[in-house]
């Protein structure tokens, strides 16, 4: 999932503001830190129709007449207000969400709103913007399996592709993106999503680096959950190492066999008979040793 997809809808702070006489630069600023923090402000005494809230596309930034209920509308605290005024509100279309109620998030019993606007309340800037990731709502809305699961919030043919995914480096890239950040790809994809693409070998390149057909025993040894999570099939390094006729080092020693005390193969099998059958069982069928102690 791109890093910086965001959900633009959510917005109850300073969003899409297109500015003729920006406050910030002008040298008048606002600092969520000190009503939140400070002053022990609540959201919704400035944005006061986040409660109600029920479409997406709702303007919730605060109106002159919110800060006049603390501040006075005359000196300094006025030519604030003028510049404000003089801000060009761009329309509030939601960019990647269609459907989104503030209200039903908050009857929902949500702790506060900095849940999903992490950060806002130490905020000094008022161009900085705290709109909630993907991943942050994934927290809650995790059903992937659910049929049109994303069309709840999301409008009917809507392209939710990321960026990154549109690029033409992504198919090879992507194997790398899931193990740094795999937190990200939980957001759409479920645990068996990779599984079910890469069933087996249904690969269209190489996965593994050069050598790793001489070097891919030790890491099978270390890690060999990791392997099994596309080599699933315990079959799957028998039947490569018999058509290769790769054999342990001891299997070549001048008695690893004999008929009259079984050799180095039967100390071996008593001491550590899991190791034999690693290699030789197979499903269903007897003890590889009464194949041939019958």
């Amino acid at each position: 999932m791109n890093k910086t997809f965001i959900f633009a809808g959510l917005v109850i702070l300073i969003c899409g503001i297109v500015l003729s006489g920006n406050a910030q630069q002008n040298g008048k600023t606002f600092s969520h830190k000190q009503h939140v923090e400070e002053q022990e402000m609540a959201c919704s005494d400035c944005h006061a129709t986040v409660d109600t809230s029920q479409k997406a596309s709702d303007n919730l930034l605060p109106t002159a007449d919110n800060c006049y209920t603390c501040h006075e509308a005359e000196g300094e605290f006025q030519t604030w207000v003028t510049a404000q005024e003089k801000m060009l509100f761009a329309p509030r279309t939601p960019l990647h969400i269609a459907y989104f109620s503030h209200a039903k998030h908050i009857q929902a019993d949500k702790p506060n709103c900095s849940s999903c606007h992490a950060g806002v309340e130490k905020s000094t800037n008022m161009n900085e913007v705290y709109l909630p990731p993907m991943t942050s709502c994934t927290q809650c809305h995790n059903n992937l399996e659910q049929q049109n699961y994303c069309q709840t919030c999301h409008a009917k043919g809507e392209n939710l592709t990321p960026m990154d995914h549109q690029m033409a480096s992504w198919k090879l890239q992507h194997g790398v993106e899931s193990q740094t950040n795999l937190v990200n790809c939980a957001a759409c994809h479920t645990t068996n999503a990779c599984i079910e693409c890469h069933q087996g070998d249904n690969l269209d390149h190489k996965v593994h680096g050069l050598n790793y057909q001489y070097r891919h025993g030790i890491f099978a040894k270390g890690n060999k959950t990791t392997c099994i999570t596309c080599h699933e099939e315990a079959s799957f390094c028998n039947d490569c190492h018999r058509a290769q006729m790769v054999m342990p080092r001891s299997h070549a020693r001048a008695n690893w066999t004999n008929k009259s005390n079984g050799g180095g193969h039967a100390r071996a099998a008593k001491l550590d008979l899991d190791s034999c059958i690693a290699c030789h069982s197979e499903n269903k069928a007897q003890p590889v040793c009464i194949q041939c102690h019958k």
